[in-house]
């Protein structure tokens, strides 16, 4: 679908998940992938200047495969930690992809 910016009060929407990742290279390279993660799905972004929300409504997959062609260099998705203060929903993580869910 599409990558679109949002403002603080539609980032609080309940069904919203997906990482919160520092600002910067990685940042973009995760947008991307999550766009090319989940087809059919609005990507939603809010830069925070020092932090990007990067969600999707009721489920964000991110694939090593996808951020690894991105970035064009092998990447453990388990670093991303390391630049992901927050997330919104349940993280699922796998050493191939991590899947964030929307769960009442």
């Amino acid at each position: 679908m599409a990558v679109i910016d949002i403002d603080e009060d539609a980032a609080l929407d309940h069904d919203l998940v997906g990482p919160v990742v520092r600002s910067g290279t990685l940042a973009e390279a995760v947008i991307e992938a999550v766009e090319a993660d989940n087809p059919g799905r609005d990507v939603l972004v809010l830069d925070r200047d020092d932090y990007i929300r990067i969600h999707t409504a009721k489920e964000c997959r991110l694939t090593r495969a996808s951020l690894e062609r991105i970035l064009g260099h092998p990447y453990q998705l388990a670093a991303l930690e390391i630049d992901m203060p927050a997330f919104k929903g349940r993280l699922r993580t796998r050493t191939d992809e991590y899947v964030w869910s929307y769960e009442k």
